[in-house]
């Protein structure tokens, strides 16, 4: 199944937003955001603003796959992961017109 553009920043989304809210993830979750960010950023249509949030977004999950607690990671990043929700967001409206 191929995803298009939205699904795949609904999915981002979904995920970092399912982060805050339960305060857990998992490995391979983080390996699934990894995933998604190469696949958005394979795209040759981003606009500036995604193609900066992405990097950030998956270095954050490079940093979360070897954290001692996931947690912790979560938490120290939440100012960032708030900052992505919304950007995603605004990415997501901006492509939808």
């Amino acid at each position: 199944m191929i995803l298009t553009m939205h699904n795949q920043l609904t999915l981002l989304h979904d995920l970092l937003d399912e982060q805050l809210l339960y305060k857990s993830v998992t490995e391979a979750e983080y390996k699934r955001i990894k995933a998604l960010v190469r696949s958005i950023m394979a795209h040759q249509h981003n606009g500036d603003h995604i193609s900066r949030l992405l990097p950030e977004v998956y270095y954050y999950s490079i940093k979360g796959e070897n954290a001692h607690s996931f947690i912790d990671h979560i938490t120290e990043n939440e100012a960032n992961i708030k900052k992505w929700l919304q950007a995603i967001n605004q990415i997501k409206k901006e492509t939808a017109i």
